[in-house]
């Protein structure tokens, strides 16, 4: 693969994964976005001290991905850089659990803000900056970090369940705007993975129980990498016929 990879929440879990996963497939030019300098510049610097003499080359910007402002800040950085955006994945996350009784509205409004507003935040800038550029075959996809909770609910989570069904309208009604522009937008829906979230203390308790053989029929949890892979395909010129669509990899969550 070749061209510029743009990855939100790319500095851990899933979105550092996808970044390793481009490099895998040939891509040497990547925009990472994070809340978290610190993570950043780790991440980053690991990334630079694996490479072979290959050149690649990293934007790393901090940035709060529910600031409209910062957010056009970026993509008009990236493009001064590298000319173009050919990839975007937008998996920048967030989660607060809650009965809704109770919900405070920050924290109701922190959760719609990152994980749908932010979203659209990013979109909007990636897909007028890739509508603008030259085309280049199977060069314009995004491709959006959904969730299994994007179809089902889950308990205390009413405002990351909410935000998580609304990416998909987002995701599928993007799809079909710009698709006459060569640009696929799609999503994935992703089971219970091993990440810093889930494996904090106060999640690790469902995580376990969540990937018993009787909620998940694999028996596990995900690694990023293995939905890091899928979204780089998606990318790729094998799904140059896939648009609209929100895979779930899920190790068989869905089914039961």
């Amino acid at each position: 693969m070749q061209g510029v990879a743009l990855i939100t929440g790319g500095a851990s879990g899933i979105g550092a994964a996808t970044a390793e996963a481009f490099i895998s497939k040939g891509v040497r030019r990547l925009v990472l976005i994070d809340i978290n300098q610190d993570s950043l510049d780790t991440f980053s610097q690991s990334l630079k001290a694996k490479d072979n003499g290959d050149k690649l080359d990293i934007l790393a910007v901090q940035c709060d991905v529910t600031d409209e402002d910062a957010v056009k800040g970026v993509i008009d950085q990236a493009v001064q850089k590298f000319g173009r955006i050919d990839y975007a994945v937008n998996s920048a996350g967030i989660t607060n659990k809650s009965k809704v009784g109770q919900y405070k509205t920050a924290d109701w409004n922190r959760v719609i803000n990152v994980n749908q507003n932010g979203v659209f935040y990013c979109m909007r800038e990636e897909l007028a900056q890739m509508e603008k550029q030259d085309f280049l075959p199977c060069q314009g996809a995004i491709v959006n970090v959904c969730s299994i909770n994007s179809f089902v609910a889950a308990k205390l989570n009413a405002a990351y369940v909410s935000s998580k069904h609304a990416i998909v309208g987002l995701t599928k009604t993007c799809a079909i705007d710009y698709a006459s522009h060569g640009i696929r937008c799609n999503g994935i829906a992703p089971g219970y993975i091993e990440t810093p979230i889930t494996l904090s203390p106060q999640n690790i308790e469902v995580l376990r129980k969540s990937t018993q053989p009787e909620r998940t029929p694999q028996g596990r949890p995900g690694i990023p990498e293995e939905i890091a892979d899928v979204i780089v395909f998606l990318c790729s010129e094998g799904a140059s016929f896939v648009n609209g669509a929100i895979w779930e990899v899920d190790g068989g969550f869905l089914t039961l």
